[in-house]
């Protein structure tokens, strides 16, 4: 529509221009307006298209947050569990660095520490949402800079440390996994312990005790993740679950 007022004030300029019937005057006052006219025409058009625009980009604004709200809610639950679980691991692994070879343990205790000494765990967020809006460019359309440069630094700061620390960590069991490859005889509880309580054992099982920087590295993600949530609560109050009575 806005093409086609664009074009009908393009004509009647044009008309006037060449029409005899005006004195210049005249002609050029009404040129003016008609000009005048296209121009407005043609700002209210690109102000309509952008006002549009701007709508659309925040309805996608809304949908990713929503989602990632979805998406960092189960995160911290996860990250919570992983860290839970690797408090148990330093206790087995505290538990074995503290035998030592001529002592004979309880065969209860030794055997659950041992059955669950292979066990490990690695946090797997829930990426693919921001992943997909932020390889589409459409991270700029948040408006809230201070929410756009938290969610940036837990999945671009936060959660590459995460990963740093669990990679350490899942290293130094392969080195033991290997290491126990090579030295065992056989599965028998005794063949483990004379494992665990060489020299070179002791050394790898202290290894394994996980340094609270790991833990503090959970912590982080999951307070992270938390104040996302409180200011995407704050933007859109009807995406906080409901309070109970």
């Amino acid at each position: 529509m806005a093409d086609q007022e664009v074009i009908k004030h393009g004509q009647k300029i044009i008309r006037l221009a060449s029409s005899k019937e005006h004195p210049l005057p005249h002609k050029l006052r009404e040129i003016a307006i008609e000009f005048f006219t296209i121009v407005f025409a043609v700002s209210l058009s690109i102000w309509l298209h952008g006002l549009s625009e701007h709508h659309h980009q925040q309805q996608e604004v809304r949908a990713f947050l929503s989602g990632l709200r979805t998406d960092l809610a189960a995160d911290i639950e996860q990250v919570d569990d992983i860290a839970k679980a690797y408090r148990g691991f330093n206790s087995n692994f505290t538990y074995l660095a503290a035998l030592e070879a001529g002592q004979k343990p309880d065969e209860k205790t030794f055997a659950r520490v041992v059955a669950a000494s292979d066990a490990n765990y690695h946090f797997r967020p829930n990426i693919s949402r921001y992943e997909g809006f932020r390889s589409s460019g459409k991270m700029a359309y948040i408006e809230d800079q201070q929410l756009l440069d938290t969610i940036f630094n837990l999945y671009q700061m936060a959660l590459p440390q995460i990963r740093s620390s669990e990679g350490g960590w899942l290293n130094r069991q392969d080195k033991l996994r290997t290491y126990q490859d090579n030295e065992l005889n056989g599965d028998e509880l005794d063949e483990h312990f004379r494992v665990f309580t060489s020299p070179k054992g002791k050394r790898l099982v202290k290894m394994m005790i996980a340094p609270e920087q790991l833990f503090k590295r959970y912590a982080n993600y999951a307070d992270q993740s938390r104040a996302i949530i409180k200011a995407i609560d704050a933007t859109y109050p009807e995406f906080a679950p409901a309070k109970k009575d």
